[in-house]
């Protein structure tokens, strides 16, 4: 992998803008089964697919373009990603993926509580929303451990369907 612009480091990740050599590991960790159960959008057909996708994704990172998307690493391997997407009333939702083999470590989570200050300040923004099917447990202990705040749990529009979702708040806290 090359060296890509580190955003935020961690004790043991680091957040880095995207390049191309990720292409084939964004490929293959967008094929798990939880991956393509919980957010279908996010799974690649082929790793030239990715590779388009990359290329807009490193777009967002010079102008104001958006969603913001960021390569989550681990010892210079990339292992997911977190993002901040802007929802139709102006305000904005953190989503985030490690493949199947990071998964239940811990990653998800440090990444998200690393992330939140530097994409809320970014943006200037003081709340950010975090949803996520009522069934994907590993995405609500994410949400609940990085202090977002159920907000709405029962039916709502998840990924162009009706489904059972779990609504959360974070609302960053004066220091």
């Amino acid at each position: 992998m090359s060296v890509s612009k580190v955003v935020v480091e961690t004790e043991r990740l680091q957040i880095v803008e995207f390049d191309n050599s990720m292409a084939e590991s964004v490929f293959r960790l967008s094929l798990d089964e939880d991956n393509r159960r919980f957010v279908p959008d996010e799974v690649f057909d082929t790793a030239d697919k990715a590779h388009r996708i990359i290329d807009n994704i490193i777009e967002c990172y010079s102008g104001k373009e958006t969603p913001l998307i960021y390569a989550i690493t681990l010892n210079n391997q990339h292992i997911g990603h977190v993002q901040a997407v802007p929802l139709e009333d102006s305000n904005w939702e953190i989503g985030y993926h490690t493949g199947k083999e990071y998964t239940c470590k811990g990653y998800a989570t440090e990444a998200v509580k690393a992330f939140l200050p530097y994409i809320m300040k970014r943006l200037k923004i003081t709340k950010i929303y975090g949803q996520c099917h009522a069934e994907n447990m590993a995405s609500l202990k994410v949400l609940e451990r990085s202090s977002f705040v159920l907000e709405y749990k029962g039916k709502g529009h998840y990924h162009g369907k009706i489904q059972d979702i779990c609504k959360y708040v974070y609302n960053l806290q004066e220091e």
